[in-house]
């Protein structure tokens, strides 16, 4: 492992000092609006405008939420690793693996298959029934509809995924509501290494457009990372095809990046990931929610 370098965060402008000495002079204030949103709370000392700023130069999209109070808000910014330094967290080190967690997922599965779990992979879940002591489950696998039974079965999956399957999801499981979140990545690698002429290696760039949060990990690869509704519009331009959103990326990578004008070097590879529910959460997060939900049938979440 390593240290994670992405907490020094680089902008165009005076952005993250001004981010910083907004959100510090305002958490004060936070405790006096305990059901407010973190947009109502912002705009109320700031004004619309300002406020939106503010929410754009964080990164993170799912903050302008109804949802999301100003509690949240703060807590969310102090505990991930680009936006801690406006808060009294930065200086917090962070670490990662250094070559990727597919060792440790390879053996955690070797073991497992030596114990004698059986894995099916690519499968996806579309119904279950009752049959019986049993529970008849259909799945999709590479275009075939496949049947299953089964005497128990315990469910891991996101619940906003759950809410697709004929279970009565969340009304027959829990008295609770959830929601969840879609994310986007984006890795790019070029043929020359340009970052470091730029001062950008092992750091992260905010955006003040769809990309958002963009990456520079050494002279290797260029990544940006989204949430709500950016991860919707890197979906909906990958679903236009590879063209289209191949030239999003180039032109908005022009906007954010200090080019000098000069157009952004050739994209040599690129690989991106579209999660649909990246990010999952309960609508009433004060309240204590079970770690397990129980079906009247016996199925298990």
């Amino acid at each position: 492992h390593a240290v994670y370098p992405f907490t020094d965060v680089v902008s165009q402008e005076r952005e993250q000092q001004e981010l910083k000495e907004t959100l510090l002079s305002l958490q004060p204030m936070v405790k006096e609006h305990p059901q407010e949103s973190f947009l109502d709370f912002l705009s109320q000392y700031l004004g619309a405008a300002e406020a939106s700023r503010i929410l754009n130069a964080t990164g993170y999209d799912a903050l302008q939420l109804p949802i999301v109070t100003a509690a949240m808000a703060y807590d969310i910014i102090k505990k991930h690793p680009e936006t801690q330094n406006c808060t009294e967290n930065a200086g917090n080190e962070w670490r990662y693996a250094t070559d990727g967690y597919g060792h440790l997922l390879g053996q955690l599965q070797r073991q497992a298959l030596a114990a004698g779990v059986e894995f099916r992979l690519e499968h996806r879940l579309l119904s279950m029934e009752q049959s019986g002591a049993d529970h008849l489950l259909t799945f999709s696998h590479k275009g075939e509809v496949q049947m299953q039974r089964a005497r128990h079965v315990i469910l891991a999956m996101p619940p906003t995924a759950m809410a697709g399957l004929n279970l009565d999801f969340p009304a027959a499981w829990s008295p609770f509501q959830y929601d969840s979140l879609p994310l986007f990545k984006g890795f790019l690698t070029f043929e020359k290494s340009w970052f470091q002429c730029l001062g950008l290696s092992d750091k992260m760039l905010m955006a003040n457009n769809p990309l958002r949060k963009i990456y520079f990990k050494s002279d290797k690869y260029l990544l940006f990372y989204t949430d709500s509704q950016s991860a919707l519009y890197w979906r909906d331009s990958v679903e236009q095809g590879e063209e289209i959103y191949l030239e999003r990326v180039r032109r908005h990578l022009e906007e954010a990046l200090p080019l000098m004008g000069k157009p952004l070097p050739p994209i040599q590879s690129h690989f991106y990931k579209h999660w649909p529910h990246g990010v999952e959460f309960y609508l009433e997060p004060e309240a204590k929610h079970p770690t397990a939900l129980v079906h009247p049938s016996g199925i298990i979440a």
